[in-house]
């Protein structure tokens, strides 16, 4: 009788710990950094890909999950979405999780510089 006790309690022990761990999420999904980097014509912009002679740059950009916004333009960058406005300060890290279009400028921007757009799904 106490070796079916001890077998049933272990029994309910592992499924406990099985349903708890089936609960948690897979993975927590790591943010991507994105660089908004200073590049003429159009003052501010996201550096897409590129090594130091080939860069390539974008004024729109999609990504899947959370996403670190690095500021290396000349001023802060105004960055309104779904939490808000926010700023983001030269060299800087803004975490962007929520899903959504952000919209980002800089601070005393010029009429005919670039609005960029982020958008998170």
């Amino acid at each position: 009788m106490r070796k079916l006790i001890f077998i049933l309690t272990l029994l309910t022990a592992s499924l406990m710990l099985a349903a708890t761990a089936a609960a948690r999420p897979a993975s927590t999904a790591k943010a991507k950094t994105v660089i908004v980097a200073m590049h003429d014509p159009g003052c501010h912009w996201f550096y897409a890909s590129g090594d130091m002679n080939h860069r390539k740059y974008s004024k729109t950009l999609a990504h899947n999950g959370p996403v670190k916004l690095l500021n290396l333009d000349e001023a802060t960058l105004i960055v309104k979405g779904p939490g808000g406005t926010r700023h983001d300060k030269v060299g800087a890290k803004l975490t962007l999780k929520a899903k959504g279009v952000y919209k980002i400028t800089m601070v005393k921007q010029a009429a005919d510089d670039n609005h960029l757009k982020l958008t998170i799904k």
